[in-house]
């Protein structure tokens, strides 16, 4: 998964501050478009070198472990500066570029609101660089492109989802993609320092969350989504057939 793969279009590509953002927030999904036959990728904006515990070498590793567990067809890192993604131009050009180049159909974001300031930065620099990646006259690489579905996935804080996935079926590689990253997460790798995510506590939340939104749904473990527009109902009655 190293390297860029320039000929690669995607369905669906997932924007992560960090690597094991994605896997975290939006990796069942990922799984689940994989296994239908839609094309996945991740961009991770910045290799997460003010991590506590590990180091660039050891977290590309994990990233690349993670990246085979989700069956990823592209894999990129934009080297942007971890704990100071800043919304100017540098890192609106190189994210614009890759949206023009893997042109997905979908673009999974991080939420607004977080614990995380390199979250919440992130979700407005993405969301005007997935704008100005469709002005025809913005100059980059490669021809102009703006993804017409543009969704938020949950990290640390919650929000009421406009919608769940059920992952039930890929919760279990989805947790084992999260694990990949055994420097970051709770493991039996010696932390120099447990932090907040390298918690057992934080390790159950992310299996517990899963659980309460699977159970929202009827099934066993689900993905929360935020969406900015208004979603079409052609047929309620099968639309909530799960329901039933």
């Amino acid at each position: 998964m190293t390297g860029l793969v320039v000929s690669v279009k995607v369905d669906i590509l997932a924007f992560g501050a960090h690597p094991d953002d994605a896997e975290t927030g939006c990796g069942g999904l990922l799984l689940k478009s994989k296994d239908i036959g839609h094309k996945t990728g991740i961009v991770d904006l910045t290799q997460g070198e003010l991590s506590t515990n590990g180091n660039l070498e050891i977290r590309k590793k994990e990233t690349d472990k993670a990246s085979g567990i989700l069956k990823l067809d592209v894999r990129e890192n934009l080297k942007l500066e971890d704990g100071n993604i800043k919304n100017d131009s540098d890192s609106r050009l190189k994210i614009a570029e890759a949206i023009r180049k893997y042109r997905p159909k979908v673009a999974l974001i991080p939420f607004w609101k977080d614990r995380h300031p390199d979250h919440e930065n992130s979700y407005k620099l993405l969301k005007d660089s997935i704008f100005i990646s469709g002005l025809k006259k913005f100059t980059a690489k490669y021809g102009f492109y703006r993804p017409s579905v543009v969704i938020s996935y949950m990290l640390h804080y919650e929000f009421k989802p406009t919608f769940i996935v059920d992952i039930s079926k890929y919760y279990k590689e989805k947790i084992k993609a999260v694990a990949a990253y055994e420097s970051q997460f709770y493991s039996s790798t010696e932390k120099t320092v447990v932090t907040h995510i390298g918690s057992k506590h934080y390790h159950d939340m992310i299996g517990n969350r899963c659980r309460y939104y699977g159970l929202k749904i009827k099934s066993e473990y689900g993905e929360p989504y935020f969406a900015e527009f208004n979603i079409r109902i052609d047929d309620p009655v099968k639309f909530f057939q799960y329901l039933v």
